[in-house]
């Protein structure tokens, strides 16, 4: 007796999803080794590595065009500030904490309010002369092609006008 020739086995829906599945992850996985792989040639964006939040003088875009070891010195001149920065904002935080104590405190005392925002104010206004000296530290360092670059990036940026939602944030 000879065995009945069976057919060849279909492959199961079930098994066709799973090897999709796979796949799927396997480019998604691909895909963030790939993105760390980059983050570690390309190195971090600008305004990571110099804080250039509190100097808004200087625009990002202007370091995207100056050279590797040029933008690495440039960009040193903003480290020194770094710790100035990181003191400021920490108090302007501490002042934003002991207003809400104020607020809740009983019995209510206005002048005592009217201290913390005076406090916050001479914090935020110490972060903002921090950024304009670190601004003029840069600029001293440029070179006069640097600065006409420099130039440039500052009207592109005002011609711009506001980022998108910074209306929002402004109230408008």
């Amino acid at each position: 007796m000879s065995a009945p020739d069976t057919p060849p086995a279909t492959p199961r829906r079930r098994d066709v999803w799973l090897k999709a599945a796979l796949v799927a992850s396997l480019a998604v996985n691909l895909l963030f080794v790939g993105a760390g792989v980059a983050r570690f040639f390309v190195g971090e964006a600008p305004e990571r590595v110099a804080s250039l939040s509190q100097v808004q003088l200087i625009p990002r875009k202007f370091f995207s065009e100056l050279e590797g070891p040029r933008k690495a010195e440039l960009l040193g001149a903003f480290r020194s500030f770094g710790p100035a920065f990181r003191d400021g904002r920490k108090a302007a935080r501490s002042e934003i904490a002991a207003l809400a104590t104020a607020l809740e405190a009983e019995p209510y005392d206005p002048a005592r309010v009217r201290a913390v925002v005076d406090a916050f104010s001479g914090a935020s206004e110490a972060l903002v002369a921090q950024g304009g000296q670190a601004a003029l530290t840069l600029i001293e360092k440029l070179s006069p092609g640097e600065r006409k670059l420099l130039a440039k990036h500052i009207r592109l940026r005002a011609e711009r006008g506001p980022r998108r939602g910074d209306e929002k944030r402004a109230g408008g």
